[in-house]
């Protein structure tokens, strides 16, 4: 099934996590030090929440956890399994996006579970919202955010409030703010993700349609020509042509760039995005950083746009 409308289908909330719920941890790219991962499973459980593993955890094919139809295997399984009640990913890295033949979006859509991850997991989370409209959370993993023996206070605080309540606030300065433009109420469908790994889809059936969504990317280690080369391929394919707004958040730089002259990041956002009609943002706390900010994807949202822009959902992820 997917998607054939301008606009995504009707909101679908998720189940809730509950309190001492079972959380299902599976490698959807590449695999993690299994320390890593035991390290934010004894968190994970140190909160009171059980928590149940896959083979995928355990796999290693070179750069990949297993192949992409033992990763989807995975996923499913815990997806069927009526005694996991939220899904949480290792890491990401690179291979999410050849779990997307062979997951079954049916039920996935029927089964309403928290699918968490960050980075890589760009792939998964568009590609599904793309067949079925269900909704995901870009934040820290199991192997990464949540594994580091002292945790960032500002990505604890948001997370733990995403994950227990559906809902966000987040106000930040806007680098980007136009002072010939007045300030502005704008509304629309919150879509996170790492924008290399959103391009991935590009040209396949799993890129979503934008149209009333406000896009957030981010990026890491990509040299700035690749950064306007993704960012204008793009907008050259009119994915953002339906979209009022386009939010940026952290791009953390390659360590080597691919010219000796590299233009400021804003500079390039300009550049490529000129002749579109939309509001810009830059500067919130969204990214490869020890304090990202864990936001909502799929989920309608409001933005006061102004040099303080903040970003308010509209209702919570989960069903009441």
């Amino acid at each position: 099934m997917s998607l054939n409308h301008d606009r995504p289908d009707a909101f679908v909330p998720l189940r809730p996590l509950p309190q001492r719920g079972t959380i299902g941890i599976f490698a959807p790219s590449t695999p993690a030090e299994a320390e890593k991962i035991e390290q934010g499973i004894r968190y994970l459980e140190s909160l009171g929440y059980r928590t149940l593993t896959t083979p995928s955890c355990s796999m290693r094919d070179e750069y990949l956890a297993g192949s992409g139809k033992a990763r989807a295997r995975d996923l499913m399984n815990l997806v069927n399994d009526p005694l996991v009640d939220a899904v949480f990913c290792t890491r990401g890295g690179f291979g999410s996006l050849m779990m997307l033949p062979y997951l079954d979006y049916d039920a996935i859509k029927s089964a309403r579970k928290l699918i968490l991850g960050f980075s890589d997991v760009t792939a998964l989370h568009w590609g599904i919202y793309s067949q079925c409209g269900l909704p995901a959370i870009s934040a820290g993993m199991v192997a990464t955010d949540l594994s580091y023996p002292q945790r960032n206070p500002q990505f604890e605080t948001y997370f733990w409030k995403l994950l227990e309540t559906g809902e966000t606030e987040i106000a930040f300065e806007n680098e980007l703010w136009d002072h010939s433009r007045p300030p502005a109420q704008l509304s629309g469908v919150l879509m996170p993700g790492t924008m290399s790994v959103a391009a991935m889809l590009l040209g396949t059936r799993w890129f979503p349609r934008l149209k009333g969504c406000i896009p957030v990317l981010e990026d890491v280690d990509e040299p700035r020509h690749k950064v306007e080369a993704y960012l204008t391929q793009l907008c050259m394919g009119g994915h953002f042509s339906g979209c009022e707004a386009l939010l940026f958040g952290q791009f953390t730089d390659a360590a080597v760039q691919g010219y000796p002259e590299v233009p400021a990041l804003d500079k390039i956002i300009r550049r490529a995005t000129a002749g579109l009609s939309l509001q810009l943002a830059k500067g919130l706390d969204y990214g490869h950083v020890p304090g990202k900010i864990s936001l909502p994807l799929g989920v309608p949202i409001s933005v006061s746009w102004g040099p303080t822009t903040i970003l308010r959902t509209r209702q919570s992820i989960f069903e009441s």
